[in-house]
């Protein structure tokens, strides 16, 4: 997380340094200041808090009319430049998120043969690029003690067959389980992660009669395992190689706002709040996924975390560009109704929204974070 934040701000840094706008510091992490170094006109610290990191640019916090006519005669300061130009600097930070995930895409994708980890599939979507290779009876998740987390059977396995009987679908594994409880059957998985025939492995369970999860059907819960869709991109024509990295943050980024729409419209429908605040994370959640990918270890885990991060980078940047006031995405909406209109917003009325803004994000966030940790 503080990877992308500091990604973020030298993006900001830069774009300021282009537009001939003073940038005071550049810290990595916040204050207190561990060490400082001025070259030129700016000053660059390493600070005690190692959360991301800022940028100070010069008359960018600018509140009030006479603040800002004071910084409007400085012709290095943020206020004085253009309104273009100031929609240059807010997205540069938005931009420079986006590219970090585009690289990390690509990286992952030279070294796993240009396809990606399995998706889990909340809704059907149909990815614009690249060709699907879809899973049906996939394990999300599994009950404590449960026949199938005894035997040797792992989250992100694939049923394949079961007493040499093939399984399409769920409804394929509640017949080829009907009447088993407490016999053993053969069971053949294929962990997603790892897609090598050597992979393949037949582990015998002796399903239970006593598990019966109500999100699963009779046959499916003597085993205690959770099943749903995913899918696998492969992208095999040249071209989608090279630009692998765009597609991907394309792809996702689709399927991510069509389900949150739907998980949207389904909270709506229900007059439940519980679907949004579950497929919601803050920085608790984030870092609980990155720790979850350590824990897994293993030789796959370098690209199991460039995969990761730069999911959670694409996500930052999709959300910056929101028009959200006190985030990147509501300055620069104010900064495009000048263009448009040629007219100047009122840095008393922009600063009280922005505000209101922060004060809104700051209550939503501790909310996330309550939620996260389970309390």
């Amino acid at each position: 997380m503080s990877v992308l934040v500091l990604v973020h701000e030298f993006g900001h840094f830069i774009a300021s340094k282009r537009n001939g706008v003073k940038v005071e510091e550049f810290g990595i992490g916040y204050p207190p200041r561990l060490w400082g170094k001025q070259k030129g006109e700016t000053l660059y610290s390493i600070n005690l808090l190692p959360f991301g990191g800022f940028v100070k640019i010069a008359g960018e916090g600018a509140e009030t009319e006479s603040e800002e006519k004071k910084f409007l005669k400085d012709s290095k300061s943020f206020v004085s430049k253009s309104p273009k130009q100031k929609m240059v600097i807010l997205s540069a930070g938005i931009l420079m998120n986006f590219l970090l995930a585009v690289v990390l895409f690509y990286v992952f994708f030279l070294f796993n043969g240009f396809k990606t980890f399995y998706i889990p599939m909340i809704f059907d979507h149909k990815f614009k690029f690249g060709r699907e290779e879809i899973y049906k009876t996939v394990v999300f998740d599994m009950e404590d003690n449960s026949a199938a987390k005894q035997y040797g059977i792992n989250v992100g396995d694939v049923i394949l067959k079961i007493d040499g009987v093939s399984i399409n679908e769920v409804t394929d594994m509640r017949k080829a389980l009907s009447g088993k409880a407490g016999k053993t059957v053969e069971i053949e998985v294929l962990n997603l992660n790892d897609k090598t025939q050597s992979n393949v492995k037949t582990i015998s369970v002796v399903p239970k009669t006593n598990v019966a999860p109500k999100s699963l059907e009779e046959g499916d819960s003597i085993i205690g395992v959770y099943l749903g869709n995913a899918v696998s991109i492969n992208y095999e024509k040249p071209i989608e190689r090279i630009l692998s990295g765009f597609l991907y943050s394309y792809d996702i980024l689709s399927y991510s706002i069509t389900a949150f729409g739907k998980i949207i419209g389904l909270s709506v429908a229900t007059r439940d709040i519980s679907p949004i605040s579950n497929s919601v994370a803050g920085p608790v959640g984030v870092f609980n996924v990155i720790g979850s990918v350590f824990k897994q270890g293993g030789p796959r885990l370098p690209l199991v975390l460039m995969d990761t991060v730069g999911i959670i980078s694409l996500g930052f940047a999709f959300s910056n560009i929101l028009p959200i006031p006190a985030l990147d995405g509501g300055r620069i909406a104010f900064k495009a109704y000048e263009v448009i209109t040629r007219k100047k917003v009122n840095v008393n009325f922009e600063s009280n929204v922005h505000k209101f803004g922060m004060v809104v994000l700051l209550v939503f966030a501790v909310l996330i974070t309550l939620k996260d940790l389970h309390i």
